[in-house]
């Protein structure tokens, strides 16, 4: 064999075992991804299990107000300020986004009212969850009434309320020894709503007479329960009020 042919040979050879190394690194090197996709996916799904299990984050002001009742005033407002309107015994805050109402009696904090809006949901869900209602913002008058088995209706009115103020339908139910009741409330503004505050009112109407209706007698007696619960089965709840005061005092 020529020298030139011996240096071609040794090249070629060269450039083989090359090829090798240079396949043999990258296939060392593809188990290496391979664990770090795995390790970057377990530590994601580490991430996202860690999240469910998180407490909900607490509203601007961290007070709720499930945890208020009982208080003094003095107290309260060392938390969230001074109140923004006062009203009788009923004093208004804002809790973040929130507009609380509060019942106080002897400046002791009795109640409070909380919207059912996304703004306030930090709120009403912590008052739900204190009655074992279901903690959704879009609870119906139907769902108050299965997970509360006691449940009244009540109206401000059916017929003749005047323009002062919009007029409310409720379900209320009382408390058991030392938790406060808690009602649901609904305007008559929307199409739902008044309708079936209308068949409520023409049911009693026909039953009991128009002054029975304009006098509010529904509110002092069961019997147009299951009426109106039929009726308002699905319409849905704006307002959560805990430690309330009966309407209809007979």
């Amino acid at each position: 064999m020529t020298v030139r042919a011996m240096m071609k040979t040794v090249a070629v050879a060269g450039g083989i075992l090359a090829l090798a190394a240079c396949g043999s690194k990258e296939d060392a090197a593809k188990p290496a991804d391979a664990a770090v996709t795995v390790a970057e996916a377990d530590a994601t799904e580490a991430a996202a299990d860690a999240a469910a299990v998180l407490p909900a984050p607490a509203p601007a002001g961290g007070v709720l107000m499930d945890a208020m009742m009982g208080v003094q005033v003095a107290y309260l407002e060392s938390k969230l300020g001074p109140a923004r309107n006062v009203s009788g015994d009923e004093r208004t805050y804002e809790i973040g986004g929130c507009r609380v109402r509060v019942h106080t009696d002897d400046n002791e904090v009795t109640g409070y009212i909380v919207p059912m809006t996304q703004p306030c949901s930090a709120q009403a869900m912590a008052a739900l969850k204190a009655f074992d209602l279901p903690q959704k913002l879009n609870l119906t008058m139907g769902e108050f009434a299965i997970s509360r088995d006691n449940t009244r209706f009540k109206a401000d009115c059916l017929t003749l309320c005047g323009n002062a103020a919009d007029p409310w339908v409720y379900l209320e139910s009382e408390g058991l020894r030392s938790m406060p009741g808690i009602r649901a409330g609904a305007v008559l503004v929307g199409d739902a709503t008044i309708d079936a505050s209308f068949r409520i009112r023409d049911a009693i109407k026909a039953k009991m007479g128009e002054d029975y209706v304009v006098d509010t007698g529904f509110n002092c007696t069961t019997e147009f329960n299951a009426l109106a619960l039929r009726e308002l089965k699905d319409v849905r709840i704006d307002e959560i009020e805990v430690g309330y005061t009966p309407l209809g005092r007979c």
